[in-house]
């Protein structure tokens, strides 16, 4: 069997589960959440909400943040972070007119980092009526929210966290106008298919079909990028979600994480406090490409969450460091005690050759 650590999910097909839910979407609620396709598709129901309007964004974010608005005609600004990954206020004022007009303002929490605090939502909830208030839990979804403040909207990818092929989560308690979303199951297809091929590399070895598999990774969300109309969650990967244990996954990470800061001291982390929100551990390193390309070559694969644009770059000297220096190592509930030291112990022999 062959050892690799990180990239996608692989899966095994419940082949019951699939016979029975196969061509079905769903119109259940989970976690008391909307069920859309992904995080993308949770976006975009968001923005087509409202007529073609100012977006304020994080300079810290991935285009599945960005291109949601700007496919519904949104002008999207972004807005600087303090080296906390604390929202620079006077940057984020800067952004916001003085005229009585509808603004869409999203923030989120980096690796359990709190970005801003409660009275602050509040003081520009009561100067800014017309703030449309957006959080993202991507990263904080399995614990309890640090906020009293309410959002407008709540989102989340819920496929970050768990090896179902597709998933996104939207909490509001405002009344939707537009109501009409896709059952297209393609991306659900295209996705369990293929990590139901990882799988089948990681038993056999077979490079070929890692080939195929990671082609398949690399390009199925561009069909969810060229579809304005969002998409709602497969029955498959509802009922999936549904049969697993969200409060053993979030221990295992918390765990996991834990053992990975403590393997890892001396490193300059983005965060190093666990049970805050562990989809990642992230550590900031110098030489990152290239320690990404040997970890790559040994097993262990990190991601670069948010390549950003030069507008980004151009707008935060934080998110520009950040995105040329992180490197995030997976410490999800596939991996053991065992597994996270020896990713440690590679990482530490990698950055110190």
């Amino acid at each position: 069997m062959v050892k690799e650590y990180g990239y996608e999910y692989d899966a095994v097909l419940d082949k019951e589960l699939y016979e029975k839910s196969k061509g079905k979407v769903t119109h259940e609620k989970f976690m008391g959440a909307m069920c859309l396709r992904s995080g993308r598709d949770v976006l975009k129901v968001v923005a087509r909400e409202f007529e073609p309007t100012a977006v304020l964004i994080p300079s810290l974010a991935c285009d599945s943040m960005i291109l949601p608005f700007e496919m519904y005609g949104h002008e999207v600004n972004y807005y600087k972070l303090n080296k906390d990954y604390s929202i620079n206020q006077e940057s984020l004022y800067s952004l916001i007119p003085n005229e009585d007009k509808t603004i869409l303002f999203l923030y989120m929490d980096y690796f359990g980092n709190k970005t801003i605090e409660d009275a602050e939502l509040e003081k520009l909830k009561a100067s800014h009526p017309h703030l449309i208030f957006i959080e993202d839990r991507t990263h904080n979804l399995l614990v309890n929210s640090r906020y009293t403040f309410k959002s407008d909207f709540t989102v989340a990818s819920l496929r970050k966290w768990i090896d179902i092929p597709d998933g996104g989560l939207m909490w509001t308690d405002r009344e939707l106008k537009k109501k009409e979303y896709s059952e297209d199951l393609t991306f659900s297809e295209v996705r369990l298919r293929a990590q139901c091929m990882r799988n089948e590399f990681l038993q056999s070895g077979d490079e070929s079909i890692k080939t195929e598999y990671r082609k398949i990774f690399s390009t199925v969300t561009d069909m969810i990028d060229e579809e304005k109309l969002p998409g709602l969650m497969s029955q498959y990967a509802y009922e999936r979600a549904c049969q697993i244990n969200l409060s053993e996954v979030n221990e295992k990470r918390r765990r996991n994480a834990q053992v990975l800061i403590e393997e890892l001291k001396g490193f300059s982390f983005v965060q190093d406090k666990t049970g805050l929100g562990d989809v990642y551990v992230a550590v900031l390193i110098e030489n990152r490409d290239e320690v990404q390309r040997k970890l790559a070559s040994m097993g262990i694969f990190g991601t670069i969450i948010w390549p950003l644009n030069d507008k980004q770059r151009a707008v935060c000297e934080v998110s520009k460091y950040t995105e040329e220096h992180m490197l995030t190592i997976y410490c999800d509930q596939r991996y053991s005690v065992e597994n996270m030291k020896y990713i440690a112990s590679c990482i530490r022999r990698v950055c110190n050759e």
